[in-house]
């Protein structure tokens, strides 16, 4: 299997290019292992509620109260979509301008 990170524009331009690519998703992009395009096993927005939201370390750090000291983060622009296909698959055309590139060393998340 393989692992693709897409950055969009927001989740109206995600929906739409997806949709385009052959994959039956609702209005609302959520998890989706089924009524996708051959080859293609799973897309997921990113984000606990799949707000597409990912965010980075601004270089700043902050110390609680208690004096643990943790980095300040703040969104990165767009709405990230991670897609896994299979091994022999092939990326829809249309999705291929949207790959985050250079691939995240460390992803926000990952297919387990």
């Amino acid at each position: 299997m393989r692992d693709f990170y897409l950055r969009f524009a927001d989740h109206a331009e995600a929906h739409s290019v997806l949709v385009t690519a052959g994959a039956d998703v609702p209005d609302a992009l959520e998890y989706r292992d089924s009524g996708l395009p051959k080859g293609m096993l799973i897309i997921k927005p990113v984000g606990a509620d799949c707000d597409g939201l990912v965010y980075a370390p601004t270089g700043e750090i902050e110390t609680y109260e208690d004096g643990f000291e943790y980095p300040v983060t703040d969104p990165v622009s767009g709405y990230h979509v991670n897609i896994r296909m299979a091994e022999d698959a092939v990326l829809p055309a249309g999705l291929a301008g949207f790959e985050v590139a250079p691939k995240p060393e460390t992803p926000t998340e990952r297919f387990s």
